[in-house]
Order: C-alpha cells, then structure tokens, then sequence
C-alpha cells in the first residue's frame, strides 16, 4: 500500500461514497467526514485523547485507527526523496505503528491541510522528542509566534542527535 499522504476535498468525499457499498472503505470515509468539520474548529474537546496508530505515513505523521490524521508537533522529518527519509518513516513505524498512544495538544491544534497536530506519548516518551533524538526529524521553530510546550525537550534531543551525528545531522 501506498502511505503518501493526499488532500482530497470532502465533496469527492461525499460523491464517491455511494460507490463503496459493501466495502471497508466506506465506514472510514464515513469517520472521516463525520469528523472533518470537528478538527477545523480547533475546539480540543472533539480531538481524540488516544488511539491505536494504524498507519505510518512518513517519519513525522500518522493515521489513527478512525482514520484521523496526526502531524507532529514541533518536528519535520525528511520528505519524498530526500536523504533519511526511508529512515524516518521506519523509525517513526517501529516506535508506534500498531500500537495505542495518547494525544497531547499544543498551541497549534491543526494545520493548513486539516490534519491535527500533537504529540504522541507513549510509555511515557514523547515521539516528538524520540524522533528528534534519533536524528530523524529536525526540530521546528516559529519565529514570533507562541514556544511550543515541548520545545526545551525537543531541541535538547536535537542537540543531542547533532553532537553524536545520528540521522540527518551524520553528514
């Protein structure tokens, strides 16, 4: 299976479902746009607190078992064929592909493209962080605009990746 990530606009959403009868693609197109107009409004009541990761999309997002769509917060990893990125992504798999993970918040609750932003904990490390330290995901800081919770965390894990040379900071 292709894991690249697309945007699709709900109307194609909505057009197609009528032809995913007796599939499994229905109930998750169903989830999604029951949930779409939830995560716009930035209200983190409608924001799931956990879930099980069903798939990897690449070193720093996620899919959820409802089909939700997790970015992390405060890291980038690398993209579509730049250097580490297979790395990345099998990094990103082996700290929570099939696993169940809690959901942290920050400032920023979702992005341009809808997908929800937060941390993911689980057994208590922050894969943000986890990333970060690996050398897989470079850290992300907005110039003039509110620190991230974790940014102390994260960039003293990349600190760390860069002074070891782990990751994309090896070169």
């Amino acid at each position: 299976m292709n894991s690249r990530l697309i945007t699709i606009p709900t109307y194609i959403l909505k057009g197609i479902l009528p032809l995913l009868k007796n599939t499994s693609y229905k109930k998750k197109i169903e989830d999604l746009l029951e949930n779409v107009g939830k995560y716009q409004t930035q209200n983190i009541s409608y924001f799931p607190k956990d879930g099980k990761v069903e798939r990897i999309v690449d070193g720093d997002t996620v899919v959820l078992h409802n089909g939700t769509i997790v970015r992390y917060v405060g890291i980038t990893s690398p993209e579509t064929n730049e250097p580490f990125e297979k790395e990345a992504t099998e990094a990103n798999r082996k700290l929570v592909e099939g696993k169940t993970v809690k959901l942290e918040y920050d400032n920023y609750k979702a992005d341009k493209f809808g997908r929800i932003l937060a941390y993911l904990v689980i057994d208590g490390k922050n894969v943000s962080v986890e990333m970060a330290r690996l050398g897989m995901a470079s850290v992300v800081i907005y110039q003039h605009k509110k620190p991230f919770i974790y940014q102390d965390h994260l960039l003293k894990a990349q600190e760390e990746a860069q002074k070891n040379k782990r990751g994309v900071w090896s070169a």
